[in-house]
């Protein structure tokens, strides 16, 4: 088969050593050709060209789209979200020739082959989305009602989509999404997301949980582990970062062991092991008092080598890097 599969995804400078990974993941796993297109809100040269390494020796191809960023400055950007999760509106407008795209969040690990899922029936509608888990465990209904929405559409997570182009070409679907999002600025708490589902409010196609495990969420009204075990073929993981369960904050992230397997293998692990070692770091100083029946904490890199280690003695903790003190905390 010689046509790719078109993946797209956003980001900026911040959020390039998480994408890395994802593709990293996605080309692990997958045996049909990928063209990735990375909708670039600001991503350094030296960056782009640690990416592209990853897919040296593949048949995969990779692109870096810039984005006029000033074509969503009236748009609401509301708590952890950034302006780059706006730019999956433009996918069928960058790209004219694509008759149908993946979009993946930079937030994921594709941990199976992503070919069934682009190759989905869409049966006629213009996204392919998965249900939030909230909607089968919790009321959504003040939620909808605030937005607007049907208490019979079943609200959808906007990081993994599957795009029917012709489909936003032919009904003009992004000059919908650039309006409602204007419309409703005040009333967004998920920016994007919640622009999506009213667009396409009972109107688009279930796809399988499988394909976008929300790891905290899902974690909070079910066994993820039973959860994750039950689905054969494509898994996909999604650290959306509540209760900072992300693997680059937190070290004892729910199933981090899928993002470490394929971080590893990119530029950026180094990187991405030190920014861990940070969180943790920031996460044990603003937490001092968990410390107070503990003589030593280690934190240690593979397993086996220390670098932050933690050390109680009377009513004084230190703190030491690679067995220098750095910070010494007295308790009160």
């Amino acid at each position: 088969m010689n046509k790719y599969i078109p993946v797209f995804l956003a980001s900026d400078e911040n959020y390039a050593k998480y994408m890395a990974v994802t593709i990293q993941s996605i080309i692990s796993n997958t045996k049909e050709k990928i063209n990735f297109y990375i909708l670039d809100g600001g991503i350094a040269e030296i960056t782009k060209n640690k990416i592209k390494t990853i897919l040296d020796n593949t048949v995969h191809q990779i692109e870096f789209l810039k984005i006029d960023i000033s074509l969503f400055e009236k748009f609401p950007i509301v708590a952890h979200f950034s302006i780059n999760t706006y730019f999956r509106y433009l996918i069928p407008h960058l790209k004219p020739e694509i008759k149908k795209a993946l979009y993946i969040d930079t937030d994921m690990i594709i941990h199976g082959d992503i070919s069934e899922l682009y190759h989905s029936d869409l049966k006629g509608k213009g996204l392919g989305g998965v249900v939030y888990i909230e909607e089968d465990f919790a009321s959504f209904t003040n939620y909808k009602e605030e937005l607007g929405l049907s208490q019979k559409h079943r609200y959808f997570n906007a990081g993994l989509l599957l795009i029917d182009c012709d489909y936003w070409r032919n009904n003009k679907t992004i000059d919908s999404l650039f309006k409602k999002t204007i419309a409703l600025y005040d009333k967004l708490k998920m920016c994007d997301q919640d622009v999506l589902n009213l667009v396409f409010e009972c109107s688009y196609t279930e796809l399988s949980p499988k394909y976008n495990i929300v790891v905290d969420v899902t974690s909070d009204f079910i066994d993820l582990k039973k959860y994750i075990s039950s689905f054969k073929g494509c898994i996909v993981l999604h650290y959306t970062g509540g209760r900072g369960m992300r693997p680059w904050v937190k070290k004892d992230c729910l199933e981090n062991h899928y993002f470490w397997k394929y971080a590893i293998e990119t530029p950026f692990h180094n990187d991405l092991q030190l920014e861990l070692i940070q969180n943790q770091l920031n996460t044990l100083i603003q937490k001092k008092k968990i410390f107070k029946t503990i003589s030593l904490v280690k934190i240690k890199l593979f397993k086996f080598l220390p670098i932050i280690t933690i050390k109680i003695k009377k009513n004084k903790k230190r703190i030491y890097f690679f067995g220098m003190p750095i910070i010494s905390i007295r308790n009160k």
